[in-house]
Order: C-alpha cells, then structure tokens, then sequence
C-alpha cells in the first residue's frame, strides 16, 4: 500500500485523497470534543473492557463495569464482553494508565483520539483497496476517498471510544488484498497476509469474521479456476484453504470457545436479557427484511443523525438518500454485468484482464454486502439493534457504488455531493451546540468543539474542491 501511495502522481489525485484524509481527521476531531464522553451506555462499556484488559483481565456479562466514573452513563451489565479484544489492546495501555490515575475522562478522550487517527486511515486503505478493484487510471479511487472522508458513520466512529473502525480496517484491507490475489494469482506472501489479515477480522468482530471468509472463499474459487486452466499453481490454493482457518483458530478460537462457555453461543449474546430489560423485541425475519425502517438504518453512512432512531427530522433525508443508493447500485450492478459479459480489449488472455478474474473481482464486494446484510438482519429479528456502524465494514461496496454515480458527472454532482453533506453537518453542529447536556453527565468543551467544527467543514470544503478537480471525464465502472 505505501509504495503504490508513493507512486501516486504528484498532482491533483495525490491532493484529493490527502484533502479527504484530512476532512476524515478534521470531522472525527469536530465528534471527538462535541459528544460529551460517557454519554452513551456503550462508550462506557467499550473504556471498561480496555480497562479491565489492561489489567490483565476479560470482562464477563453478568459482573458490569469495573470502571465506573461519576457522571458517565453507565450501563446495568458489561454488554460488550462478548467482544473479541483487539481493538482494546490496541487502546488499553492509554486507557489503563490514565483511568488509574484518576483521570477517566482523559482516558476516553484518548480512546477517541486512536479512532481519530484510525478513520484518516480508514480513507487511506479504502482509496488503496478501491484502486485494486478498479481499472488502472480509474478516477474512483479518489472518489471513494472522498466519499469515506465525508461520511458522518466514518466520524462517528472515529470520534467515540468504539471498535468499529479497528474491525472496518481489517474488512476493507482484505477486499484490496482478495482483489490482488484474484488479479494477479496467489503466492507465499499473500497467503500469508490474508491468513493474518483474517485471524485479525476475527479477533475484531464475529461479523466480520464471516466477511473474512468470504472474501477467502473468493480467492480460493479464483486460484482454483487459474490453476485449472494452467495460469496458476495449487500449492498456494491449497495453502490458503489451510493455513487461513488455521491461522483463525489459532488466533481467535479460544476467545469464541469461550463465549460458548460463558453465554452458550458463539456470539456471546444475551438476547434474554435484553428482551427483559431493554425496548427490544424478537420478529419474525421477514417482518424485518420488508421493514423500511432496516434499509434507512442500516445503510445510513452519510447522515449525521444517522445514529438516533429514524423519528427525528432528519429521517425524510436518510430515506432520500437510501432510496437513492438504492437506485444507485442496480446501475452500477448492471454495468458490471455487461463489462464481464465482453472480453476485455488487451486480450482475455491476459493474466490482469482475464474475464474469469474479473467477474469475481466484481462480485466480491457485494457478495460480502449480501453476507453482512443478511448476519445484520438476522442480529435484528432476534432482539439486537439496527445501527449503520453495524454495516461499516462493507461500508467500501456502498462507497464504490456512490463514487460510480458521481463520477458519470463529477463537475456537478461531487460539488452537490459536498454541499448537502456539508449543510447537514452544520445543521447537525448547531444543534448539538445549542442543546444543553442531561443534568448530571459530563458537559461538552463548547468552544473547542466549535473550533473543530470550523475545521472539519472546511476540511470538507477542501477535500470536495479538491476531488472536483482532479476527476475529469465519466467513469462508467469500478470493475477492473
């Protein structure tokens, strides 16, 4: 990834994705000082499990929290012990020391500040993985790059103590690598890393686990059919489909043996519990698959009210613009469907143009969008809740397909793109500003958070500038 980033003319591309690298930073920060911390039954949970493992320990359901600092909103059980622990390794040697030391409210703030910095490189790594799926010369991995700088579920996560933004890493890491493999055929290193880059998924979220495994099972159909037509070997397909489930359950078994130990599933959830004492409630999967309220919620990336329940004013535009990626995707499927159908003009004999290649290539990503959608809608039915940061890992699929709309007419619809996701930021600003905390909760540093406001809509401002600028012409696909 560094060195094709090193290769990235020195020009408006290169300007344009370190412009939404930046507007990625800039918009975390304005959420980092906006959102009061511990304002959430979450984020406390998410601060307590660093906490507890930097003692050494695991969080179980049933004790609660062990951290429990005054005025945060603490919730009755630890609900995000059935979580892998990657992402609290990564934050709990911050975490850990300032809490004992007295100081939680640093220790959240330092949590955030990790998902700060990891959303600007969330954008990066999206960007990197776009290129690898699309033509070369393609003008949609800098649209991509936008798009992730811009949406409001990338700030979110990247300005709460969450682990969203760790396992969406991993996720959208691997499509860039799968594409590779799939491009160029399998070797040592890449069986390596996405044997890594898996047992990494697992040890993130079980969700994201069953993308992993997607995206493997991709690479192993495409190292099969090269090694069948002679373009390959099968050493290395073998390998993968060994040493990839090895890895996993070397790195991550025991944590989901024992969540079987302790919950009795795999999961490690407490839909009892939640049913008992929370406003859930078990549905029928239908019932929630034909229910519009799952396809304005889960997709939601761009909204900044994306995270409260669709009752607010804001769900008329979350319904606007899910109904229009929805117009969206069908298009951009269809193009897909008639590149594959057509050899490609270097010759189908080429090992990067092959049409085998290139149909998987373009399946991949939404084949693990059918994969989460379906785990999410699942999750949903039995009780759990329905939030977009659900969905951030296959958030990359969602922002190739909106890259491909804007870029059929990039002067007009990347600058209309940037003004209505600016203004509602702004709306979304002013309103948190402007609404005192609930008495007792920690109050918000008002005048920093304006501060950052100022700069993440001009962050936004550059990066949609910028962006503008370097895509020319009409991108019909992201397929190779």
């Amino acid at each position: 990834m560094i060195r094709t980033l090193r290769r990235l003319p020195a020009g408006p591309r290169r300007t344009a994705v370190g412009a939404s690298v930046l507007c990625a930073v800039l918009l975390s920060l304005t959420v980092l000082l906006t959102d009061p911390p511990y304002v959430t039954g979450d984020e406390p949970a998410h601060v307590d499990y660093a906490y507890q493992v930097w003692h050494g320990e695991l969080p179980v359901f049933e004790e609660g929290l062990e951290l429990r600092p005054d005025g945060a909103h603490l919730p009755p059980v630890q609900w995000t012990a059935q979580h892998p622990p990657l992402y609290y390794l990564l934050v709990s040697w911050l975490v850990g020391p300032l809490a004992d030391a007295g100081h939680p409210v640093a220790a959240v703030y330092a949590a955030r500040t990790v998902n700060m910095l990891l959303a600007g490189v969330f954008v990066v790594v999206a960007w990197w993985s776009a290129g690898r799926m699309c033509r070369p010369g393609s003008a949609l991995p800098q649209l991509v790059a936008m798009v992730a700088g811009l949406a409001a579920a990338v700030a979110h996560a990247g300005g709460n103590a969450f682990n969203d933004l760790v396992a969406t890493l991993c996720v959208t890491t691997m499509f860039g690598v799968g594409a590779t493999a799939i491009r160029r055929g399998l070797g040592t290193r890449l069986v390596v890393l996405l044997s890594l880059l898996a047992a990494a998924s697992a040890l993130s979220r079980l969700s994201t686990a069953l993308i992993a495994v997607v995206v493997v099972a991709f690479v192993v159909v495409a190292g099969s059919v090269r090694a069948t037509q002679g373009r390959g070997r099968w050493a290395p397909v073998v390998g993968l489909a060994a040493v990839a489930p090895a890895t996993v359950l070397a790195a991550a078994g025991w944590f989901y043996a024992r969540n079987v130990a302790l919950t009795g599933n795999v999961q490690g959830s407490h839909f009892d519990w939640a049913l008992q004492n929370q406003v859930r409630e078990v549905r029928p999967v239908w019932e929630v698959a034909l229910d519009p309220v799952t396809w304005a919620r889960l997709p939601d990336f761009f909204w900044w009210a994306g995270r409260v329940p669709p009752t607010t004013p804001y769900s008329a535009t979350t319904l606007a613009v899910t109904a229009t990626l929805l117009v969206w995707t069908p298009l951009i499927i269809a193009l897909l469907a008639r590149l594959a159908r057509h050899p490609s003009r270097t010759g189908a004999t080429d090992v990067g143009e092959h049409l085998a290649d290139r149909r998987l290539i373009a399946l991949l990503p939404w084949a693990a969008v059918v994969v989460s959608v379906s785990a999410q809608v699942l999750y949903t039915a039995a009780g759990g809740g329905t939030y977009p940061r659900y969905l951030l890992p296959v958030a990359l699929p969602v922002f190739l397909g909106v890259a491909a709309g804007l870029a059929r007419r990039p002067r007009l619809l990347v600058p209309l793109w940037g003004a209505v996701a600016t203004a509602d930021l702004i709306s979304w600003l002013f309103a948190e500003l402007t609404t005192p905390p609930e008495p007792g909760l920690y109050g918000e540093p008002t005048a920093l958070a304006a501060v950052a406001g100022v700069l993440g809509v001009g962050g936004a401002v550059v990066a949609v500038v910028a962006t503008s600028r370097a895509s020319k012409g009409r991108v019909r696909s992201p397929a190779l």
